[in-house]
């Protein structure tokens, strides 16, 4: 009878043991094995992959990102690769292209960060957008907390969707500039509907970008 105790008892410890190991697993891509990596683009890509915090979904499609200024993080798209030779990164600015093919829709993604921008200078920053882009833009604001987001949707001479975005830190200094230009590979019946489940699916996702300021946790 006592050794059947002890024997339970080993069981236990060691199947307990086995559990806390699998708890303990870690998600980091940088420490996982090259076979437990997500069959995705962004995973296959080395440069890429130096971005992402974990091979765990933040929903599906989109993985944790964490930015090169360590600044602002958001969901990056799994099937979405950063050049690695437009990638710049100096004191206070990043800025990077995103090649986003999906489905039916390809795209690219060119993203910006400043450091120095400020909330209080907002709306000299979209005016700024507008004079780059040569026309009115008809920006749409949504505060969210610790931001503010402003996308303007607009299609240029040869037919691509351009979207952009311009997400303010408003707890403290910092600002992100979004380019987001897409197409349908083919022009169909379905593009129309394409174009516009894509222009939400950006939307969604623009909401995801949230700075990491130094005096909270965010």
């Amino acid at each position: 009878m006592r050794l059947s105790i002890s024997l339970l008892i080993i069981m236990s410890l060691f199947l307990g043991g086995c559990q806390m190991s699998d708890d303990n697993q870690t998600t980091d891509p940088e420490k996982v094995n090259a076979e437990e990596l997500p069959k995705v683009r962004a995973f296959e890509n080395e440069f890429t992959r130096g971005f992402l915090q974990s091979i765990e979904e933040t929903r599906n499609g989109y993985y944790p990102f964490l930015s090169g200024t360590g600044n602002y993080k958001m969901d990056f798209p799994a099937d979405g690769i950063i050049g690695e030779a437009g990638y710049s990164l100096q004191e206070g600015s990043e800025s990077y292209l995103i090649g986003n093919t999906s489905g039916e829709i390809e795209g690219e993604i060119v993203i910006k960060y400043y450091q120095f921008m400020k909330n209080e200078f907002k709306d000299s920053s979209l005016q700024t957008l507008n004079d780059l882009y040569d026309r009115p833009l008809e920006f749409e604001e949504k505060k969210l907390d610790g931001r503010s987001i402003n996308i303007a949707f607009f299609e240029d001479e040869i037919g691509n969707q351009i979207v952009v975005g311009f997400i303010q830190n408003t707890k403290d200094s910092g600002a992100v500039e979004v380019d987001y230009t897409f197409q349908c590979k083919e022009s169909n019946s379905d593009c129309t509907k394409r174009i516009e489940d894509k222009k939400k699916d950006i939307e969604n996702w623009m909401e995801t970008i949230t700075f990491l300021n130094k005096n909270n946790s965010d």
